[in-house]
């Protein structure tokens, strides 16, 4: 049903080689969209802060975006109680992180983008759609928090 909704007006879901999937569409001028706010598998995410807790969170925005140059423009949509409609809202883009220490950047990055995510829910909690377990996968030695 999620895919079927996000895909209805023309968007395409990337699900197998996320990275080459992104960077093919960028170079095809298309816009891509990524939902940065859910737990990953060690392998696949970094540790950043989220709400004082670490949380496994997808670096593959991070690692395109400094291979290609794209920007990173956080998106939402925003309930309007008066127009009685969501809105879409863009912040603008987050200027990357460039230290010339790959994986330090990925992190850095990592990190910048989920303070935005953060910083929006926290203003607007009653919208924050989350049905997972957010920080279900930990730190190598931690003991889980479910």
């Amino acid at each position: 049903m999620a895919r079927e909704y996000r895909t209805m007006h023309g968007n395409k879901a990337v699900d197998k080689d996320f990275a080459r999937g992104l960077i093919s569409a960028l170079r095809k001028g298309e816009t891509v969209g990524v939902l940065m706010d859910t737990n990953m598998i060690a392998s696949q995410g970094v540790f950043v802060d989220f709400f004082g807790i670490s949380a496994c969170t997808a670096s593959g925005a991070a690692r395109v975006a400094l291979k290609t140059d794209a920007a990173v423009v956080p998106g939402f949509t925003i309930w309007d109680p008066v127009l009685q409609k969501y809105r879409l809202r863009f912040d603008p883009a987050v200027e990357l992180v460039r230290t010339g220490n790959h994986q330090a950047d990925v992190g850095a990055n990592t990190a910048k983008f989920t303070q935005v995510i953060e910083d929006y829910v926290r203003h607007y909690p009653d919208q924050w759609l989350w049905v997972h377990r957010r920080w279900k996968t930990r730190p190598k030695g931690e003991n889980g928090l479910y």
